[in-house]
């Protein structure tokens, strides 16, 4: 990429006239036509979102928590507060930054969670430093600035990859046979995906089959059980007792 042109790539926090020409190709973000997304980048200088698949590109008023939480609702995947929390409270896989994760594929935030481009690790083709700047080249050829340093990304792609590896261990281990986290992940071939399948966070498993799940479960009763059950307004309407 010859000079860094901003036409040849997209920076969540600049506007620029590649962010134009995808806003118009962007149709209206709808959880049930995706099965995948590659990466969603926050609009800068202005509200929503755009969610890029392998083929097509998607625009949400809404800002990336609030469009994942959509789709996980609408494909009743984990609820990602509480899946985050369940993951922090493990203790294997950090204490911020956490992966939206489902049986198929995860998500990673380079940034806070709120306003920041969330990106999925597997459809990561290279990553590449130009002029003291990093960029990721995506499996589609999108091409991303990134705010932070290749070695942080790295390690927190290894991260997500490692969480879905293991939630796909937990639901799946009856039909998919595998010992490490690289037997429940199909990389592509790409130079990243090598650089991934290297690191040896992922030669091992952290916790046991099962163990994600049964913690999520746990959690989110917490988080929406118990203040139904303890809520004072709500004790004069329990009449099926």
């Amino acid at each position: 990429m010859r000079n860094n042109e901003p036409e040849m790539y997209l920076d969540d926090k600049q506007w620029s006239p590649l962010w134009e020409t995808y806003l118009k190709e962007a149709v209206v973000f709808d959880p049930f036509k995706i099965h995948e997304i590659n990466c969603i980048l926050p609009l800068p200088e202005r509200s929503g979102v755009l969610i890029f698949t392998e083929s097509d590109v998607h625009f949400s008023n809404m800002n990336a928590l609030k469009t994942l939480h959509q789709f996980s609702s609408i494909h009743s995947f984990s609820d990602y507060q509480v899946l985050s929390s369940s993951l922090k409270e493990l203790g294997h896989f950090g204490k911020y930054k956490m992966p939206w994760v489902c049986p198929y594929f995860a998500l990673f935030p380079l940034e806070s969670r709120e306003q920041t481009t969330w990106i999925n690790p597997i459809n990561i083709k290279n990553i590449f430093k130009a002029n003291d700047q990093y960029y990721a080249q995506m499996t589609n050829d999108l091409c991303l600035l990134l705010p932070v340093h290749r070695r942080r990304i790295i390690r927190r792609a290894e991260i997500a990859c490692l969480v879905l590896a293991t939630i796909r261990r937990g639901l799946f281990h009856y039909v998919l046979q595998g010992e490490t986290p690289l037997d429940f992940l199909y990389f592509p071939n790409t130079v990243f995906a090598n650089t991934l399948s290297k690191r040896a966070s992922l030669e091992n498993f952290r916790t046991a089959i099962g163990e994600i799940n049964s913690l999520y479960q746990k959690t989110y009763s917490l988080y929406h059980c118990e203040p139904l059950m303890y809520d004072p307004d709500d004790s004069d309407h329990i009449d099926w007792l």
